[in-house]
Parts: structure tokens; sequence; C-alpha cells
């Protein structure tokens, strides 16, 4: 089955993914920094910088288990082995 005219969906969703994963962690700093930087614990850069650190290892270390979960645990992805497209759809479309 040739996929090249649905490139188009990777590429949106891979956009989609990283506009979403760029606005979730930076909710998830201003939280979990917000207090510390306010109180002057920790300057802005180096709370910038250990969320950027922990922020991507977290991501790196638990995301295959998110990964794993949605492959095996949410849908039967053999039922659209006749139909690729609709499958990739569906996951754009769930993204946003």
């Amino acid at each position: 089955m040739d996929l090249q005219p649905y490139l188009w969906m990777v590429i949106l969703g891979f956009i989609i993914a990283f506009v979403l994963a760029f606005s979730v962690g930076a909710n998830d700093v201003a939280n979990s920094f917000g207090t510390a930087v306010g109180s002057g614990v920790v300057t802005l850069k180096q709370a910038c910088i250990l969320a950027s650190i922990f922020e991507t290892l977290g991501s790196m270390l638990l995301g295959a288990k998110v990964g794993e979960t949605i492959r095996k645990g949410i849908i039967d992805v053999n039922l659209y082995n006749e139909t690729v497209p609709v499958l990739m759809a569906g996951e754009v479309s769930a993204m946003v």
C-alpha cells in the first residue's frame, strides 16, 4: 500500500504533537517552579534549565509506556490493516 499521499497527515500530526507538548510543558513548569521562583529560591534561568532537563528525561523515560498503552491497550490496530489512512486520520484527529 502506497502511503505517500498521506504524508501530510504525518507532518500535521508531528506539528500538532509538538505544539501540544510545548504548551503542556509550559503549563507544568509554571505550576512546578512558580513558587520557587517567586520566593527567590531559584532564579528564572535556573528554573528553566532544571525544567528542560527533567521534562526531557520524563518524556524519554516514560513516553514509551504511553505509546505502548496506546498501541496495545486502547484500540485494536489490526482492525485497520486494510484502511491504514483511516487509522492515521483518527490518530491525528484525536490529538486535536
